[in-house]
């Protein structure tokens, strides 16, 4: 029988009283758990050097998790220099893995491909990491068509840069290549996604082929899609800076603030990309906040939210700048390829859409079946190359909106636009604003079904429109 040491006595009594065990890392006694207290413990394991394979690489780490489902934690040393892969790192654990990186670097530049591939179906958190120059995508999580349940992954305090496919894929879809106004294959797992970027910076993505985003999760079948976004950085990336694509029965719920997302959508001149993207197909509704960020100077809308077949568009806005864009500032829109039906409800506050190019400033449309309900105050829309704002309903439905404390000038077309264009009642107030210096009219209200219109101006500057002061044919109440 052989002589325990005193050093190993010390390691086993210190594990026997810690609630987290650990693998030890290179220069400890052994690779092997210290201490367990149960079959059912959960484990950390180091990566020690910046070797693509062996032990203590990242690699091995990753393989480790992959044959034992205790192990939760990958952990990096502080001194690991960037870990150069020669090939995909495939995380294909069932179990819910963490990995902090330390600020460590991942460079996928000789990895013939993704970087890091998630595939078992198991939720990711991963924390002070860089993943950059992989062929491929920098982070892809492909969930198994067997999934159930909720899959959460979470990205905190990450910088994605310069990876030639998305720089995080989540695609929970069997077909998520698409073309605009093709219906589009649902078939997806039963599982729900919940998406998480904290504080984090994604940069210079997808400069590939077509459609490669900063962010892209896909989610099909049966779930749901949930996205969180505080503090993070969405710039320079070749398609969308973030896009959702949810398909099939389930909503998307968003959380979004302090978010910037800037210069995004060049690479593909036939089909320039967005700041942020939401499509949503199907039963399901989009829902939620987005606050205290910017969508700035992308290559086609700032912020581009559409809502497609039967399903409610409700998010409201707080603290929102989209200027500088090559189409709409915020183009917000309920069945924008797919009628179906649903409302339009949202509350707008605080919001700057200046100069954006190719398009108006605000768009709020309800394309589809159902009503459009858009109160919005403080808002600053002008220079554009359309209108400054237009609330415009175009199917069964009504359409009633209020406006505060509004600025639109020099707009090259009307400054505030309400459109009704079917049966239904048209009903908007608009106070406290300005709406001078437009090419066309300042207020235009127009009823084009068979419903009643109302056009209250309590106080509006009219001045200096080269249109004239309001046109259509609901006749304002002017109060001065």
């Amino acid at each position: 029988m052989k002589r325990l040491t005193l050093l190993s006595l010390s390691a086993l009594a210190l594990a026997a009283c810690s609630g987290s065990p650990l693998v030890a890392p290179d220069n400890a006694l052994s690779s092997e758990p210290l201490a367990r207290r149960s079959s059912k413990d959960r484990i950390s394991i180091y990566v020690t050097n910046w070797d693509d394979d062996g032990h203590g690489s990242f690699r091995w780490a990753i393989e480790q998790a992959n044959a034992d489902p205790t192990i939760a934690e990958i952990v990096f040393t502080k001194n690991v220099q960037p870990v150069n892969l020669e090939s995909t790192v495939t995380f294909s654990g069932t179990q819910a893995l963490t990995i902090d990186g330390q600020d460590a670097i991942i460079d996928g530049t000789d990895a013939g491909g993704s970087a890091l591939v998630a595939d078992g179906g198991a939720s990711l958190k991963i924390k002070d990491l860089t993943v950059q120059n992989a062929p491929g995508e920098g982070i892809a999580v492909e969930i198994p068509l067997t999934a159930t349940g909720t899959i959460k992954v979470t990205l905190e305090r990450v910088t994605i840069m310069d990876n030639a496919g998305h720089g995080v894929l989540v695609n929970d879809q069997v077909d998520p290549e698409t073309v605009d106004g093709v219906q589009p294959n649902a078939a997806g797992s039963a599982a729900s996604l919940e998406v998480e970027v904290i504080e984090s910076h994604i940069l210079g993505n997808g400069y590939s082929v077509s459609d490669r985003d900063g962010v892209r999760v896909n989610e099909g079948g049966a779930g749901s899609l949930s996205f969180v976004s505080r503090e993070t950085t969405s710039e320079d990336n070749a398609a969308d800076g973030i896009e959702l694509d949810e398909r099939g029965d389930g909503n998307v719920v968003i959380d979004v603030s302090d978010t910037h997302i800037l210069r995004n959508g060049k690479f593909d001149p036939l089909d320039f990309d967005d700041g942020f993207d939401i499509d949503e197909y199907d039963a399901g509704s989009i829902i939620g906040s987005l606050v205290r960020s910017e969508a700035i100077d992308n290559y086609e809308e700032g912020l581009d939210f559409n809502e497609n077949n039967a399903g409610d568009l409700r998010v409201d806005l707080s603290e929102v700048t989209a200027n500088g864009n090559d189409e709409e500032g915020i183009d917000y829109e309920e069945d924008d390829d797919f009628a179906g039906g649903g409302d339009l409800v949202t509350k707008m506050v605080d919001i700057i859409a200046n100069g954006n190019r190719g398009d108006g400033g605000l768009k709020i449309r309800e394309k589809g079946l159902g009503s459009l309900v858009a109160n919005v105050s403080g808002v600053q829309a002008s220079g554009n190359t359309v209108s400054g704002i237009a609330v415009r309903e175009d199917d069964l439905g009504s359409l009633s909106s209020t406006i505060i404390n509004a600025e639109t000038r020099a707009n090259a077309a009307h400054g505030i636009d309400f459109d009704e264009n079917s049966d239904g009642d048209l009903t908007a107030t608009v106070s406290n604003s300005v709406s001078s210096g437009n090419t066309l009219f300042g207020v235009r209200a127009d009823e084009a079904g068979a419903g009643s219109g109302t056009l209250h101006l309590i106080p509006v500057d009219l001045t200096g429109n080269t249109g004239g002061t309001t046109t259509g044919n609901v006749v304002p109440t002017i109060t001065p």
